[in-house]
């Protein structure tokens, strides 16, 4: 008999013990208030910080920046490796790699840069130990809690303090946890609290701390928001007067919540009121109660019919969605009234003001000497690379025969990815499970080029899947930051597939993009099927209509939009390019340009001057350019261009300048037009 496990994954949610339906949850503790008419001292806390940060500003009315910025360094933080040092048992809180908390602050200042607030927060060094105590203690002990008890294990004055000034969630950590805080599900998370310390506009230094989900305990962050050192500084500028989520403009799909917050600092909201309209369609609104103490004052309400109690996001939308939303009845000596809209878009779609750069240039460049190409430049791009790949035809049939040689594996312990039993053919398969309640990932290593007709085809097998344990399908044109789901399977919540289908997925979409495929077992929450041979089965991958690119070498543009390829020897190659943004956040490789490198350049002829005839003979010179040894010429004649061309039997080429300069000499057959040309072999 199968057994499930469960996920809770509410926010201030009611948390479940582990029991014969073993759960886990992802909570986050009441975010922390400051009382009424505190002035803490400047710099009362004091600690080192982390090196200054990008200053991220963003245009949300370009639909293309926000694209980029989505895509780019929202997306950095996707799977950052922690490397905690601690130990739960002995309560060492440990440290975590420097390059996971550069993720979890990147991530704060793109939510920031989105609301329109300053997003250049640092890391104090300080807020980050206290954290990790409190983290420590959050994870050890199952729970949150902003006053924690000396009777806690692993408890510590500096975790205590860090508690009661930081946001916390039990279930997440990293990046992730941030994600949590800026959505503020929940049915205690009325008042968005943590988004509202997220965005708060005068702080300049937060703190991370972050446990790993173990065996026997959740993971755990802790983030410090609210600096004492700061928090009555002048008010800085912000984009808008207001700060709100979604803000106004362009906002990617996966980060528009169920909960939406608009805030204006002493603003009165108690008798506010709101009106929403999606593409000029009114969309019913439930106000949730208003409530002070956590940063600015705010109002926050959501779509009747949104799940606030859980995470949710708006659906893919197959075109761009304009939300319009009209708040009222505000007081408290600012405006009575305010209006602006909110377009929800895919960012995996283009628009009309996406540019791609493709490249432009000779389709036979020669080995051993510099090719000169040509690319349409992106705007606002801080600069450019360009990439030159080997290109092979190839065919593969991967099903674990070879073990997890072409595959990266990102999985859980507790079971085999490569199995013996069920196949679908050979001896091997892969195999994706959930002994954790977490997602689990094979990266096919080749990189894949597909032409019209490209797509990929596999065995599939979904066993013993919730309708929340997903097989998924995706490719990436940008190295691995970004993933776009080209198949997508829910589990029944029964014993599922019984044997092996056949699954085409076409990459017609995706002509001359370079490609990486992955394939992920997503875990959207709740119960999930938790046995080691369960899960999903995949076998016999094959790819048709696509050739395999090797041996890549990037380099940057210096400057301008050309760049100069000198290939060291003949072969099949490809040309592309992609920009960069923010400096160091590369965007998606443009389409590439399929090259077939000679050796030797391709002969040139041009006739020289006009063709001189003396009664029945006509004679015509012609130049050569990148003559070769052993170069034969023969001369075709036809009464018509479209008709039919057949040699010249009575040409004769004489030779003027060796290697040059060439004439034919020949004698015309009859009355009438005739027209001539001059073939090489």
């Amino acid at each position: 008999m199968r057994g499930l496990q469960f996920l809770s994954r509410a926010i201030l949610g009611l948390l479940i013990v582990p029991g014969a339906l073993q759960a886990a949850g992802w909570d986050l503790g009441e975010p922390p208030t400051i009382p009424a008419g505190t002035v803490p001292k400047p710099n009362s806390i004091a600690g080192s910080m982390s090196a200054p940060p990008v200053k991220f500003t963003v245009n949300t009315t370009s639909r293309e920046e926000v694209r980029n910025f989505f895509n780019t360094v929202y997306q950095a933080a996707e799977n950052a490796v922690m490397g905690w040092t601690g130990n739960l048992g002995t309560c060492n809180a440990g440290t975590n790699d420097a390059a996971f908390r550069d993720l979890v602050v990147l991530q704060i200042n793109w939510f920031r840069a989105m609301a329109g607030v300053p997003a250049w927060i640092t890391l104090n060094e300080t807020y980050n130990a206290k954290d990790q105590q409190a983290a420590l203690m959050m994870s050890a002990n199952n729970l949150l809690s902003h006053y924690p008890t000396n009777t806690l294990t692993c408890y510590t004055a500096d975790g205590a303090e860090a508690a009661g000034k930081s946001n916390l969630s039990l279930g997440s950590a990293g990046p992730e946890a941030i994600r949590g805080y800026a959505e503020d599900f929940g049915t205690n998370n009325q008042a968005a609290g943590h988004r509202r310390w997220l965005f708060y506009p005068q702080t300049e230094e937060m703190g991370t701390g972050d446990i790993p989900r173990t065996d026997t305990a959740w993971a755990a962050n802790a983030t410090w928001v609210v600096d004492l050192a700061n928090i009555s500084n002048p008010r800085p500028a912000t984009r808008e007067p207001y700060v709100c989520w979604p803000p106004p403009g362009f906002v990617p799909y996966p980060v528009v919540y169920a909960r939406w917050s608009f805030t204006y600092p002493n603003a009165n909201f108690t008798n506010a009121g709101v009106a929403m309209s999606s593409n000029g369609v009114p969309v019913a609104v439930t106000l949730e109660p208003v409530q002070t103490g956590y940063g600015e004052n705010t109002l926050v309400w959501h779509p009747t019919g949104a799940d606030t109690t859980q995470p949710w996001q708006w659906p893919c939308p197959g075109t761009d969605v304009v939300c319009a939303v009209l708040i009222t009845n505000v007081s408290g000596g600012v405006p009575a009234s305010f209006s602006y809209t909110v377009t929800v878009f895919d960012p995996h779609t283009t628009g009309p003001d996406t540019v791609v750069p493709v490249v432009s240039g000779p389709e036979l460049p020669v080995a051993g000497q510099p090719n000169g190409y040509t690319f349409t430049a992106v705007p606002k791009a801080s600069g450019h690379q360009w990439r030159q790949t080997r290109r092979a035809s190839w065919t593969a049939v991967e099903g674990g025969e070879n073990g997890l040689t072409d595959f990266n594996a990102q999985t859980s312990p507790g079971y085999s990815v490569v199995v013996n039993s069920p196949v679908a053919s050979g001896s091997h398969a892969l195999h994706l499970a959930q002994t954790l309640a977490t997602d689990q990932f094979l990266t096919y290593r080749r990189v894949v080029l597909p032409d019209a007709g490209g797509a990929l085809q596999f065995q599939s097998r979904l066993y013993y899947a919730t309708t929340t344990q997903e097989a998924r399908v995706q490719v990436s044109a940008d190295d691995g930051t970004s993933w776009q789901d080209v198949y997508v399977q829910a589990g029944l919540s029964n014993e599922g597939e019984l044997s092996f289908t056949n699954r085409t997925v076409s990459l017609a979409s995706f002509v001359d993009r370079p490609l990486l495929v992955r394939f992920l077992y997503h875990y959207a929450g709740g119960y999930y099927y938790y046995q080691a041979d369960a899960g999903w089965f995949i076998d016999d991958l094959t790819f048709t209509g696509t050739e395999e690119l090797t041996q890549p070498v990037v380099a940057e543009v210096p400057a301008g939009s050309a760049f100069s390829f000198a290939p060291a020897t003949a072969g099949s190659y490809a040309l592309n390019v992609r920009a960069l943004v923010y400096d160091q956040y590369p965007l998606e490789w443009g389409p590439a340009k399929r090259v077939a490198t000679m050796a030797t350049p391709l002969p040139v002829l041009t006739f020289n001057g006009r063709p001189v005839v003396a009664g029945n003979q006509v004679q015509m010179d012609f130049l050569v350019t990148n003559f070769r040894s052993g170069l034969q010429f023969q001369l075709r004649t036809s009464s018509s261009l479209p008709g039919n061309w057949v040699v010249d039997t009575n040409a004769v080429v004489q030779a003027l300048v060796s290697g040059a300069k060439y004439r034919f000499v020949t004698t015309r057959s009859g009355p009438g037009a005739a027209l001539y040309r001059v073939n090489t072999f």
